[in-house]
């Protein structure tokens, strides 16, 4: 769980120090520091909190592309429920943010979502999955009040794999404490308790859907 969370902090540590904060206002053209579309700075509150009935909305069907050519998604937004723990327990929707294209060197699709302070989600998917089938498990993370947790294999199923839009929906029924922030890897100065009891752990459940740029 660690090595994998460290992969994602660092992912979005690499995403904010070649944008100056992805999502944020957009390098001017003649900024030759990166040449990937970044999405736009999102528009969710803060406390990205909605209605929890917006929880068990499903996610869009569309076309299935095994072939994943011509990735690229500035848009969209990943609904979570949490339940097991509060404060954090409730329903939160979280605007695409990051790099337009989610490709993760070697072999992953990593899709971020977040909303304007540090909290957000991150769903990782193998792309030797992606090549093959529909139903898969995912990495999954949710950060809520700086609270994060996160699992291993939550049981995904993709139901819009397309240059024209992914979608899915993901169930983790046990997903663990992690200790640190992927959407703030910079200020990780959290210390890892020792394992001496048990890590708190709740369920968590939801859907996304990206899609390229409107505009």
């Amino acid at each position: 769980m660690r090595s994998r969370f460290h992969r994602v902090g660092m992912a979005v540590a690499a995403c904010a120090l070649v944008t100056a904060g992805c999502g944020g206002q957009s390098n001017s053209s003649e900024d030759p520091v990166s040449s990937s579309t970044v999405a736009p700075t999102p528009t969710a509150p803060q406390n990205a909190r909605v209605a929890d009935d917006q929880c068990r909305s499903t996610p869009p069907a569309g076309p299935i592309d095994h072939s994943l050519q011509s990735l690229s998604f500035a848009t969209g937004q990943a609904t979570v429920a949490i339940t097991g723990a509060e404060p954090q327990q409730g329903c939160y929707r979280f605007a695409r943010w990051g790099n337009a294209d989610p490709a993760v060197p070697i072999d992953s699709l990593l899709f971020l979502f977040k909303d304007e302070g540090s909290d957000g989600v991150t769903i990782d998917m193998l792309v030797g999955d992606l090549t093959t089938r529909t139903a898969l498990n995912a990495r999954i993370t949710v950060v809520v009040d700086g609270t994060a947790y996160g699992a291993d294999t939550c049981a995904t199923t993709v139901t819009a794999l397309s240059s024209t839009a992914v979608a899915g929906e993901f169930n983790c029924p046990t997903a663990t404490r992690v200790f640190g922030n992927p959407f703030a890897p910079l200020d990780d100065t959290e210390p890892e308790p020792s394992q001496s009891s048990p890590l708190p752990t709740v369920a968590v459940s939801g859907w996304f859907t990206v899609a390229p740029d409107a505009g």
